[in-house]
């Protein structure tokens, strides 16, 4: 199976490097005084194009009202995805649906039309959520207590009853550690099993450590509701596991849009190809990314290297065919 995930939010108004912007405003600079920091960057980028001004000003700039979603899915046809997911609401916790549990989000409805297109293009569907954002730290990283926790749970259901994923690939786990986060997530996760029966969902899923523990220790270990293993951003196992598997990978360097990338930043459509050889070979799928920009075009250089990846894929698969 091959898919494809959309990272598209408020980050790729700015477009400097990619997703995390937020968290390199928010982290101190270099103690060290490195300009070559990137929170150091960041921060005199922000400083100098933005005038400092609130991340959540970028909503003003960001216009998916402009966006095209049946130009995603042409995309998608063309290079044999499967199925295709959407950032639903990432670590800067930015929804692109009309929640009600949160002011924080776009007037379009983002995921609704994503799923119709897709849909429509006859690809499945699947939604990429967050657990953790980025200004709700406190206690070394630990999401700030009850309320926010029933937000969360309150979100997942809610993109469940109003959108029905074929498959969710959840993030930002690591700092949901405690039983009574665990809790909150597994509840989370049975309400979203006993209404989507079937449904595929990846194992960022929080756990306690000793849990955690276990799913280091064995690439085999599947977590409570989970059908399918990461093995980390860009990872690869050892050797091929018994338990289904993805590698999930960028293009370029970055998941969101990043407009310092240079030619050399990006992978051409061989070495893709090569990659998904491998993963292939032990018998997982991949997902590529796509950085769109603010207005929901897509980056010309990922498009053309995966494009020469398809192609490659499908002179394989014929040339196989005429020896079979």
């Amino acid at each position: 199976m091959y898919s494809l995930i959309f990272h598209w939010g408020l980050y790729s108004v700015p477009a400097y490097g990619g997703e995390w912007y937020e968290k390199q405003l928010l982290t101190p600079p270099s103690r060290k005084g490195n300009a070559d920091d990137l929170s150091t960057r960041t921060q005199k980028h922000h400083r100098e194009v933005y005038k400092n001004a609130p991340y959540s000003d970028f909503q003003r700039c960001f216009h998916p009202e402009k966006w095209v979603p049946s130009a995603w899915m042409t995309i998608a046809t063309e290079l044999d995805a499967e199925y295709v997911l959407l950032t639903s609401k990432h670590h800067d916790g930015y929804c692109l649906w009309p929640t009600a549990t949160t002011d924080y989000h776009t007037h379009r409805d983002v995921v609704g039309d994503f799923k119709s297109a897709a849909l429509q293009a006859g690809r499945k569907f699947g939604l990429y959520y967050s657990w953790w954002e980025f200004r709700h730290e406190v206690n070394k990283g630990t999401p700030d207590g009850e309320a926010y926790l029933k937000r969360m749970v309150a979100q997942v259901k809610e993109l469940c009853d109003l959108y029905e994923p074929d498959i969710w690939w959840f993030d930002g786990d690591r700092n949901f550690r405690t039983k009574h986060a665990v809790h909150a997530i597994n509840s989370a996760m049975a309400y979203i099993v006993e209404r989507t029966p079937g449904v595929q969902i990846n194992d960022r899923t929080g756990g306690t450590p000793e849990l955690e523990a276990e799913k280091k220790r064995s690439q085999d270990y599947m977590p409570p509701y989970s059908t399918f293993r990461v093995y980390g951003d860009r990872a690869m196992p050892e050797v091929a596991p018994s338990v289904p598997w993805e590698h999930i990978g960028t293009v370029a360097t970055s998941w969101g849009r990043d407009k310092t990338h240079t030619v050399h930043d990006y992978k051409t459509g061989r070495e893709l190809w090569q990659i998904e050889q491998k993963v292939e070979g032990m018998g997982g799928r991949v997902c590529w990314n796509f950085g769109p920009d603010a207005e929901g075009e897509l980056d010309e250089m990922e498009v053309a290297a995966l494009r020469a990846a398809a192609e490659l894929r499908r002179k394989a698969k014929a040339k196989e065919s005429s020896n079979g």
